[in-house]
C-alpha cells in the first residue's frame, strides 16, 4: 500500500470496508481521497468515473458480495461481458439485484451443476450445455427478468457461432450434453433444444425474425465480428490521415517487373534479380523450381496489364470477383491450392489466426462494403489490403493478392503503384501484425507504406540501368534481417 494510505491507489482499483476502520474511511471520503461505489465497496481513483471503475472490477465486487455465485444465463453466453448494463448470477447470498454504477447484477436462487467451470475471482460459471438450457428455461419462465436471458434470435446466433467455431462433431456433442443438463436440472426443454439445433444446422427453415448471424450461417455468409470491429477502427483512422498523392509514371519501364519480384520475395519466393528477369523475359520457369517460377510469371501478368491491374469497384461482390480472378492468374503454377477458390482449412501466421473458412466470404463482403466511404487513393488502398490480409481468404497467395488489390486502388485514380522492397520486409510484416493485435490501429502500417510509396514514386523506373543503380544506392535489395542487425534503412533516391 502507498505510505500513509491503508487502501490501494492504483488506477481503477477498488477496496472494501475491511481495508480501514470506519472513522478512517469517513475521513478519506470527507477529504475527497476516496469514493464509495456501493455499500462496502470503495475506490481511491477519483479521476475515473464510477462506471469505469466498476466495469474493471465487476467480478472482484461480485465475489465479495456473493462468494457462492455461479455466472449464468445471458452473462455466461456472453463470456462474462457486461451486456446492456446487466450481469446475471445464481446465488443464495442475496435475493434482490445488486445495483452498481453502470451495472445491475441480477440474481436468482443458486443451482449448481457438475459441468460448472472455474471463473475469475474464485467464482464458477455455467458450461455451454447448461448455458443453453438455462437461457431456454428462464426465458420461458413467467418470472424471467427482462434482459436476464438471451432472446430466441440471440440464442440462435450464439448456437450458430458454436457450430462454426467447434465443427460438426463437437456441435452435435453439445446437443447431447444439453439434453443431459436439462435432465439433471429437471427442466423440460428437450423439444426446444432439438428445434434450435435443427434450425441452426439448416435441417429446417429459419422463420422470420430469426437471428441475423444464424440466417447468414445457414446461407454460408456469416462473418467474423471481431474482424469487422477491427475494420471499422482501421477505416476511422484511415479517413483522417493526410492524403498523399504520387502520380503514376508516364513510362512504367521496370516497375511491373520489380513489383512482381519484390511481392514474391516478401513471401519467400526468392530469386536473384537476374534469374527472375530471365524467367519473365523467356516466359519459362526453371525446371527445378517450376512452381516458384510460375509465381513470378503469374504476378507479373497481373501487374503488367495497365487496364486489368487498375480495375476496381466499390461494390463488395465485384471487388471479391476481381480478387479471385487475380488470384487465379498469379497462382497459375499451383493448381493444387485452388486458384481463385477460397480456403477450406483454417490458416494462421505465427500467433495470428485468420478468419475461419466458413466466415471468409461474409467477412470480406461486409468489410469491403464501406470501401466507397473512404477517400480514393492511398487511404482506400491500405484499407482494402488490411481487409484481404486479415481474412486471408485463400490457401496460399494472400499477401500477393492483398498487394494487387491495394495497387489496383492506386492505379484506378492514376496514382503510382506501391512496391515494398526487400529491405522493408520485416518492418512491413511487423506493421501488418500490429494492425491485427492492436485491434485495427494502422498507424505503423501507414508509416511503413508511406515511406515505401515515396521511394517507389521517386525511382527512375523508365531506365533499367538507372533503376538498378538506385536499387543498390537506396539499399532496396538488402536482406531485411541483415538490415535490422546493421541499422541499414531504405533511402529515398
Amino acid at each position: 500500500m502507498p505510505r500513509g494510505r491503508p487502501w490501494p491507489t492504483d488506477p481503477r482499483s477498488v477496496f472494501f470496508d475491511d481495508a480501514a476502520s470506519r472513522p478512517t474511511l469517513a475521513r478519506g471520503r470527507d477529504a475527497g481521497e476516496i469514493v464509495r461505489l456501493t455499500a462496502g465497496v470503495w475506490t481511491a481513483d477519483t479521476g475515473s468515473s464510477p462506471e469505469v471503475v466498476v466495469a474493471a472490477n465487476i467480478w472482484k465486487i461480485i465475489a465479495r458480495k456473493c462468494p457462492d455465485a455461479v455466472v449464468v444465463d445471458r452473462t455466461a453466453a456472453r463470456a462474462g461481458r457486461i451486456d446492456g448494463g446487466v450481469v446475471t448470477v445464481a446465488t443464495d447470498e442475496r435475493t434482490v439485484p445488486l445495483r452498481l454504477p453502470g451495472v445491475t447484477v441480477l440474481v436468482r436462487p443458486l443451482c449448481r451443476h457438475d459441468s460448472d467451470t472455474p471463473w475469475v475471482a474464485g467464482l464458477t460459471g455455467s458450461a455451454p450445455a447448461r448455458t443453453l438450457v438455462d437461457n431456454l428455461a428462464v426465458t420461458r419462465s413467467s418470472n424471467g427478468h427482462p434482459g436476464r436471458t438471451l432472446t430466441r434470435p440471440e440464442l440462435q446466433d450464439w448456437l450458430a457461432e458454436k457450430r462454426i467455431a467447434w465443427g460438426n462433431e463437437r456441435f452435435e456433442r453439445l446437443q447431447a450434453e444439453a439434453h443431459q443438463a436439462a435432465a439433471d436440472l429437471g427442466v423440460g426443454v428437450a423439444a426446444e433444444i432439438d428445434a434450435l439445433f435443427d434450425e441452426v444446422s439448416g435441417r429446417v427453415p429459419l422463420r422470420d425474425g430469426s437471428g441475423d448471424f444464424a440466417r447468414a450461417a445457414v446461407r454460408g455468409t456469416a462473418w467474423d465480428q471481431r474482424r469487422l470491429d477491427l475494420f471499422e477502427r482501421a477505416a476511422s483512422h484511415l479517413a483522417d490521415i493526410d492524403l498523399l498523392e504520387f502520380a503514376a509514371p508516364a513510362d512504367d519501364g521496370e516497375l511491373p517487373f520489380f513489383e512482381a519480384y519484390f511481392s514474391n520475395f516478401i513471401e519467400g519466393t526468392e530469386f536473384t534479380v537476374e534469374d527472375a528477369r530471365e524467367i519473365v523475359e523467356t516466359q519459362t520457369p526453371p525446371a527445378r523450381r517450376s512452381a516458384d517460377g510460375h509465381d513470378i510469371l503469374g504476378t507479373h501478368r497481373c501487374v503488367v496489364d495497365p487496364i486489368g491491374r487498375a480495375q476496381t469497384s466499390t461494390d463488395p461482390d465485384e471487388i471479391i470477383e476481381l480478387m479471385r480472378s487475380r488470384h487465379s492468374t498469379l497462382m497459375v503454377g499451383r493448381p493444387d491450392i485452388g486458384r481463385g477458390e477460397f480456403k477450406v482449412s483454417a490458416n494462421q501466421a505465427g500467433a495470428v489466426i485468420f478468419v475461419d473458412p466458413e466466415l471468409a466470404h461474409g467477412t470480406l463482403a461486409r468489410g469491403l462494403s464501406v470501401v466507397g466511404s473512404l477517400p480514393p487513393g492511398f487511404a482506400r488502398a491500405i484499407y482494402v489490403m488490411i481487409v484481404v490480409t486479415e481474412v486471408h481468404p485463400f490457401t496460399d497467395g494472400n499477401g500477393r493478392a492483398a498487394r494487387l488489390m491495394m495497387n489496383a486502388e492506386l492505379s484506378s485514380v492514376g496514382q503510382c503503384r506501391l512496391v515494398v522492397p526487400t529491405v522493408l520486409r520485416n518492418e512491413y510484416v511487423s506493421s501488418l501484425r500490429r494492425v491485427s493485435v492492436n485491434d485495427g490501429d494502422p498507424r505503423a502500417l501507414v508509416s511503413v507504406l508511406s515511406h515505401a510509396w515515396r521511394w517507389t514514386a521517386a525511382m527512375p523506373w523508365m531506365d533499367r540501368g538507372a533503376t538498378e543503380a538506385q536499387l543498390a544506392a537506396t539499399n532496396a535489395l538488402v536482406d531485411s534481417n541483415d538490415a535490422q542487425r546493421s541499422g541499414v534503412q531504405l533511402l529515398l533516391p
